[in-house]
């Protein structure tokens, strides 16, 4: 199989999930890596999504500054652990 014929087979994966998540959430995103040596940088990624884009926009952009601040506040901790 080719890249391409690889990188088609990818999506319409990921279409027929978002699909299949759509008739019960009101936004679906979906996103993919997978590695791939032969490729630019060794991975391969894929998004797909429906619904609101800005919902499914601010949802992940709340998940990244979330996540963001969790490691910021890990990091602050470990530090006032040191001797």
């Amino acid at each position: 199989m080719t890249n391409e014929e690889q990188r088609k087979e990818d999506l319409e994966r990921l279409k027929q999930h978002t699909q299949q998540l759509s008739e019960h959430f009101d936004t679906v995103q979906i996103f993919v890596t997978r590695h791939m040596p032969a490729e630019l940088n060794g991975t391969r990624v894929v998004n797909y999504g429906s619904g609101n884009w800005y919902a499914r926009y601010g949802q992940v952009s709340l998940w990244l500054t979330e996540h963001d601040e969790c490691e910021r506040l890990n990091v602050r901790k470990e530090d006032e652990e040191l001797p």
